[in-house]
Formats: C-alpha cells, structure tokens, sequence
C-alpha cells in the first residue's frame, strides 16, 4: 500500500468515528434533552434493541425509543442527560452520562450516573448495552421503597 493509500484509509476511519460519536451525541442533545422523538428514525436502526433499561431487550426500533424517551421525560420532569465522556472505538461508542431530572412522584430532585455503549453499522445505532442504578430510578418515581425507608426502625 502507497503511503497515500495509507492517509486516506486512516482519513476515512477519523471520519467515521467523529460521525458515530456525533451520532451519540445528537441522541442525548436532540433526543432525551430537547425531546425531538421524531429524529429516532433517522438515528435508530429499524432493528434496534436496547439490552439494558430496566427490563432488558424491551425497547426496540426507534418507536421504542421514542416511547422510553417520552416515559422518563414525563417520570423525571425537566430531564437533563449530561455527557460525562464519550470514547469511540471503530463502531463502538461508549457514552458515560448523568442524567438530572424532578421525579414526578415526590417532586424531588436527583441524579442518576450510567455507561450506554452503542454499536453503530451504517450510519444508525444498531444495539446499545446500559447500565445504571435501575432501582434507585424505580424508588425516585415511588415504584419500590428505599431499602433505608423499608428497614425497621
């Protein structure tokens, strides 16, 4: 291979990986904190599938992110998704992420802190793998009770 060859091959890669961590990057500006569900169409795959969230797999193709997005936004008023750091590995992006919202329950205010990683294959985001603390989210919306408010006293 020519060293040209080599540039533009290594050219190619930058530019592809700058465009899957926008990618990412739209879905938690456009998506989760601006609440423009229509744009999963175009950022999701039509066979995505989620494997975290609190039941795993659950949320599929962009109409399923469109409902999980317009769930937590209506659960968690005020939503707020912070970027914390993205890394992009060829078409991996891992996102790390703060989420900041009012939980509609009890009307106080919290933090959640989780890793999506997110496969992404011709320009849409295939598969993501979340992790975060699902059952403090389910105690902030009154689902279950904190193990310190269900303790004997």
């Amino acid at each position: 291979m020519t060293r040209h060859g080599g540039t533009a091959r290594l050219a190619c890669e930058a530019r592809v990986l700058v465009f899957n961590a926008v990618l990412v990057q739209r879905v938690v500006d456009e998506i989760w904190n601006a609440g423009k569900l229509e744009l999963a169409d175009e950022l999701f795959a039509p066979t995505y599938v989620n494997h975290g969230g609190l039941i795993p797999d659950l949320v599929q193709g962009p109409e399923g992110i469109k409902f999980s997005v317009a769930f937590y936004r209506a659960a968690f008023p005020g939503l707020h998704v912070a970027v914390d750091d993205l890394a992009v590995d060829k078409d991996a992006v891992t996102l790390c992420w703060t989420a900041a919202g009012q939980a509609a329950a009890d009307a106080t205010r919290g933090t959640l802190i989780g890793v999506t990683r997110s496969l992404v294959v011709d320009g849409q985001i295939m598969e993501s793998w979340t992790s975060w603390d699902a059952r403090l989210a389910l105690e902030r919306l009154g689902v279950v009770q904190s193990d310190q408010s269900a303790a004997p006293g």
